[in-house]
């Protein structure tokens, strides 16, 4: 069976890699004080690659035309619009839409050119029919559950609905417009625009069907499907955003949520426009819970978590049964996982941690016992100081179960070598021959998994790539299982799942990160150490950050000021939030162009 996970079938005969980057080394462990002191910088450490970005000041960025709002944007949105239209039977109104809401299609991940995998879902700007359809359906559905009674359309209009009085109807409609419909479109409506969605109405501006046919047009606007940005001036290239246009961007940014009412409120009173009003929404939007809704986003697609299977799909196996052991994993090990990692990154961004501090965090954010047991520490509730992985033999982010962990009982070198190339250090690796075997090597009752890799893949067109690129950061991480645990042996199986040898790993390879800096290594703790020290890592986040934000690929010539702006950020030692704050005070974050 072939896993989407594994880009091992991809990479087995594969090109030439293309790289480039550079560092900075100032430890401070994510989410409280830092239990050790930093390691000791290395005789032999490596030199900071060349920076990988530079400002040339006479470039112009380009901006997306229209930003349509992700799938994620769209339903936090459409969650807004209920709580702010029914607050206390929002949670068992939106249960009731959630088959609608399942319909809506996923947004793609699409790879920056010369990647086989990766990509964030906020780059899928297409637009399909399918799309159209549900978004229709799910307006229909939310305006009708809003209406489906008196009292539901009482609560959304006021009193002036069920009054006696007629002569007020329409006046009473307009005012629902002009303060729910505002603040749904995220912009004051004028007039002129209160009137045409009250003229959907007709004669009859409180009857129930009226007015759900108002809310359905309303959720149907391009104004609530798009971040629609017209700027304050005209006959310009660039043009400031108004104040509205400018939370909304930012909101959106970091919560991935329309603007809550503070938000608002400084769109409102022009505080926003000022230098401290801004700075005073955006540190408070940095300190608020409602920053996960990106950053775990953001984490999981640069990191490719979800593309780790299941870790029960093949539970029936003989071979995985007594791999796992006694106790099997579930599926809600395979989620904490994945919130291990994106709870490391979000703890070291609010404690004031740096790049560098993520990736070599010692500490372990699970509440499951299974991940916790693996890791060696008590479970975590979410307070308190989180607990210290005690072996000395991990080494931050890139022994994090998540990174190691192939829901089979084969370790997949390639792929984590892979991972260490192109997610962790923005390395290129070209695409493989058409001849190349569609299936990754594994281990056999006499092979171990780095014989069985050495043996597809060190020979002919194969060698020169994966001997000296893919293959050694994955052979140095052969010290952690397929589910992420340590080992001084690989245990092998016959079909049947009987043991019948256990040779001892082989974790020693010499790894290239870029021109001559080769070392000599045999540990995760050491590949960490070079990738920190090369400065590559930081390099590759900043790069990261900014296709997120900016839902497209950057280009090099016109968006070089940023860039290089992110990457000496990353690579001082400043706290990771400075990477938020640096995309966000940008000038160009302010601006909308039409260049």
């Amino acid at each position: 069976m072939t896993l989407p996970r594994y880009v091992s079938t991809l990479l087995l005969c594969a090109g030439a890699v293309a790289c480039d980057g550079s560092a900075g080394y100032n430890h401070h462990t994510g989410g409280g004080d830092d239990p050790d002191p930093p390691p000791p910088p290395a005789s032999n450490a490596v030199a900071p690659a060349p920076a990988k970005f530079s400002c040339d000041a006479k470039a112009v960025p380009a901006d997306l035309p229209l930003p349509r709002l992700s799938r994620t944007q769209l339903m936090n949105s459409l969650r807004f619009a209920v709580v702010r239209a029914l607050p206390k039977e929002a949670d068992a109104l939106w249960t009731k839409l959630t088959p609608d809401l399942a319909r809506y299609p996923l947004d793609r991940r699409i790879p920056a050119p010369g990647d086989l995998k990766g990509g964030f879902s906020r780059l899928d700007q297409s637009i399909q029919q399918t799309q159209i359809d549900v978004m229709y359906d799910l307006g229909r559905g939310v305006a009708q559950e809003l209406t489906s009674t008196d009292t539901r359309r009482n609560t959304l209009l006021g009193a002036c609905a069920s009054d006696s009085q007629t002569a007020n109807d329409r006046a009473c409609l307009e005012t629902f417009i002009r303060g729910w419909g505002s603040r749904v479109l995220r912009y004051p409506l004028p007039p002129a625009e209160v009137t045409a969605f009250a003229d959907i109405a007709g004669t009859t501006p409180v009857d129930r069907a009226s007015v759900a046919d108002v809310i359905t047009t309303l959720l149907n606007s391009p104004w609530f499907l798009y971040r629609i940005e017209h700027g304050t001036t005209t006959g310009q290239a660039a043009t400031p955003l108004s104040a509205f246009e400018l939370a909304s961007k930012l909101s959106y940014q970091l919560w991935q949520a329309p603007p809550d009412d503070a938000l608002w409120a400084a769109a409102t009173d022009g505080s926003l426009l000022t230098e401290d009003g801004f700075n005073a929404q955006l540190d408070r939007m940095l300190k608020s819970p409602q920053l996960r809704n990106s950053l775990d986003e953001f984490v999981n697609e640069w990191l490719r978590l979800d593309e780790l299977p299941s870790l029960v799909a093949l539970r029936n196996d003989p071979v995985y049964q007594a791999f796992v052991g006694a106790e099997m994993p579930t599926d809600a090990t395979r989620a904490a996982m994945f919130e291990d990692v994106q709870l490391s990154a979000y703890n070291t961004l609010v404690s004031g941690g740096s790049v560098s501090d993520f990736l070599h965090d010692p500490k372990s954010y699970t509440a499951d016992p299974f991940l916790a047991g693996i890791y060696g520490v008590p479970t975590w509730n979410g307070t308190g100081p989180a607990p210290v992985i005690p072996s000395k033999n991990r080494g931050g982010l890139v022994t994090r179960a998540a990174m190691l962990a192939t829901g089979t009982a084969s370790t997949r070198p390639i792929h984590k070598g892979y991972m260490v190339r192109n997610a962790l250090l923005c390395q290129q690796v070209g695409a493989p021959p058409p001849n190349a075997s569609d299936r990754p090597p594994a281990p056999t009752d006499r092979m171990t998994t780095r014989q069985a890799v050495s043996q597809l893949t060190s020979g002919g067109s194969c060698g020169g790539c994966h001997n000296n690129t893919i293959n050694p950061p994955g052979f140095v991480l052969e010290g952690f299982d397929a589910l992420g645990r340590e080992r001084t042996v690989e245990r092998l199986f016959n079909a049947q799942g009987k043991e019948t040898a256990a040779p001892s790993v082989d974790t020693s390879a010499d790894v290239q990160l870029y021109d001559a800096e080769v070392r000599s290594i045999s540990s995760a703790v050491d590949l960490s150490r070079m990738i920190d020290e090369s400065q590559l890592f930081e390099s590759c986040i900043a790069q990261h950050y900014f296709r997120f934000a900016h839902a497209r690929v950057e280009s090099t010539s016109g968006d070089s000021c940023l860039l290089s702006e992110l990457e000496t950020v990353a690579r001082s030692g400043a706290p990771m939030a400075d990477l938020l704050k640096t995309v966000a005070r940008h000038p160009t974050f302010k601006k909308r162009s039409f260049q």
